[in-house]
């Protein structure tokens, strides 16, 4: 069987586990919001360990390149399987035995992977899975309670930040997977890898930054284009230092048009969601 389908059954899971949230939430605008926010924070956790420290590989077996299979495996793993049931546990607000118990599933899906070699270990082990599962699922039980029951700005801030960086890193993992856009700033080897730390760790961090300010801070609705300016001149300035490289007829036009919608959707997102969500605690 090929490898890929593994993956898929992790998006089957993560499917049937989103849809049943919805159906008991109802609250699809608002969990749609969660839902890129746990993603953007699996995505920064695992980031660290899978692309800075090399700790294990995925093997969907789409591509010879050992880091866009990384890629791939990290996008799909982190935004069906970790993603849905992250998204389960805040809205549910699962009890830690809950979670424990989250955790070893996890553990088993981990074993499953290896035994079939779909991914493997590097300095990893399967029980450090487990470890990061209940932690990281608890800190996002803790972190909904945090932002729903408290009234102040700040967790709400850091919220729209990481979802502001996710959707402008999204289509910049997606394009490299397609071969149409890098960043090659040669802090290592291997071009997606090189890629990825600097759009995911740096660029897009600060990014992030200058568009989440430019929606709190000033007071008047027309300083919210100053972000598009930025993100055009960040990109103009990178390609003439040979820094953003396209390929296969990708022009610098098509990629203005990816960052306004994605400014657009950004701030359509902070405007018309997580406004009111109540808290239940399920034992």
């Amino acid at each position: 069987m090929p490898n890929i389908y593994w993956y898929y059954g992790l998006i089957v899971i993560g499917a049937v586990i989103t849809v049943y949230t919805v159906y008991k939430k109802r609250s699809i605008a608002d969990l749609f919001s969660y839902f890129l926010f746990v993603t953007a924070w699996s995505w920064i956790g695992e980031a660290v360990i899978l692309f800075l420290l090399n700790g294990y590989a995925y093997k969907p077996g789409l591509y010879s390149d050992p880091f866009a299979e990384n890629i791939l495996g990290h996008i799909i793993a982190n935004s069906a399987l970790w993603s849905s049931t992250a998204i389960c546990v805040m809205y549910f607000q699962l009890s830690y035995r809950w979670i424990g118990l989250i955790s070893i599933v996890f553990m088993l899906i981990e074993v499953v992977f290896l035994k079939v070699g779909v991914y493997n270990h590097h300095w990893w082990h399967t029980y450090m899975t487990g470890i990061v599962t209940f932690i990281f699922m608890a800190a996002m039980k803790k972190w909904y309670s945090i932002v729903n029951r408290k009234r102040h700005k700040s967790p709400r801030i850091i919220i729209f930040w990481t979802i502001a960086w996710i959707i402008l890193q999204t289509p910049t993992s997606i394009l490299m997977l397609l071969g149409k856009q890098f960043f090659h700033v040669n802090w290592v080897e291997n071009i997606y890898r090189d890629s990825t730390l600097f759009s995911g760790f740096l660029y897009h961090v600060l990014m992030a930054v200058i568009v989440i300010f430019f929606i709190y801070i000033p007071k008047k609705g027309y300083w919210r284009v100053v972000p598009f300016f930025v993100l055009l001149l960040g990109d103009v300035f990178l390609m003439n230092m040979k820094i953003l490289v396209f390929h296969d007829d990708w022009k610098l036009s098509y990629l203005i048009c990816i960052r306004a919608a994605s400014l657009l959707f950004i701030m359509l997102i902070e405007k018309f969601t997580l406004r009111r969500v109540k808290v239940e605690n399920v034992t």
